[in-house]
């Protein structure tokens, strides 16, 4: 089993993953990368602000197999349609998340 830190852009619904775990990235590192993307959606400073605090506060460490673990959006920012995640690690409409499946462990951030 392998750790990744999922974010969700609550803009498009893309989500990106970090390898490792929560622990290993300050929250610099995870403004950073919600802000790269964010940059995408031409919103002015205040409204990227509020949108990257809100990413960030939501991010979930999850934990997947390792042989699925190449499968996760690790690279790049992705439409959720064309990705894999493992059942249950994605936010639900109204912020929560989902009922987590037995094989992935989800922590709140």
């Amino acid at each position: 089993m392998e750790s990744a830190v999922l974010l969700r852009c609550p803009i498009c619904n893309a989500v990106h993953t970090l390898e490792g775990g929560r622990n290993e990235y300050s929250k610099r590192d995870l403004y950073s990368s919600a802000k790269t993307h964010l940059r995408g959606h031409d919103l002015n400073e205040p409204k990227m602000a509020i949108r990257k605090y809100g990413i960030v506060s939501d991010a979930t460490e999850i934990v997947v197999p390792s042989g699925k673990y190449r499968q996760l959006p690790i690279e790049e920012w992705r439409e959720r349609d064309d990705t894999w995640l493992p059942g249950g690690s994605l936010f639900g409409g109204e912020g929560s998340l989902s009922a987590p499946e037995s094989s992935v462990e989800l922590s709140s951030l």
